[in-house]
């Protein structure tokens, strides 16, 4: 059985690989003089305790490991501080784009499938160069986990209905 990725499935798997290169771009750090590795950062379900400062809750969690694999839970300011880095906020930052994505995947699978008709000379209705430049530049934000603006999703949502009514007119 062959699963077929969505372009927004593809584009998420983009993004997803995009989080273990920011965890492996964060060197290792000292703390309480031992030396420590981030490991992970994820939205809890459950509230936690930051193991540094004890702030509680905290639903954006970092997890750092020493080398005897002692771990520690913390919050996005200790983490901050502690990496000398702003990782939380890329970690919000992807989080945020992530919801966007997956808010937008109907647009962007629409609109995926118009533009690859477009370039194979297969789309069945027209569209002036000037809306296929603007389908593409929306793409393209969209993809980058973009929030799109009402305007964007009413053009979006126009030729996605047009590309419709063009295949059940055959």
């Amino acid at each position: 059985m062959v699963v077929e990725l969505t372009k927004t499935d593809d584009v998420l798997l983009t993004l997803s690989r995009t989080i273990t290169k920011c965890i492996e771009g964060v060197e290792s750090f000292q703390y309480k003089s031992k030396t420590y590795h981030f490991i992970d950062n994820f939205a809890s379900a459950q509230h936690m305790k930051c193991d540094v400062c004890g702030n509680l809750p905290i639903v954006d969690v970092s997890v750092i490991r020493n080398e005897k694999n002692e771990g520690l839970n913390l919050c996005n300011d200790c983490i901050d501080q502690i990496t000398s880095k702003t990782v939380s906020s890329w970690f919000k930052e992807n989080r945020k784009s992530r919801q966007n994505i997956l808010e937008n995947r109907i647009y962007i699978d629409g609109v995926s499938s118009i533009l690859a008709a477009y370039d194979r000379d297969k789309l069945q209705f027209e569209i002036s160069s000037e809306g296929v430049m603007m389908l593409q530049k929306m793409f393209v934000q969209m993809c980058n986990g973009s929030d799109l603006r009402t305007k964007d999703k009413q053009l979006a949502e126009f030729y996605i209905n047009q590309n419709l009514e063009s295949k059940t007119a055959d």
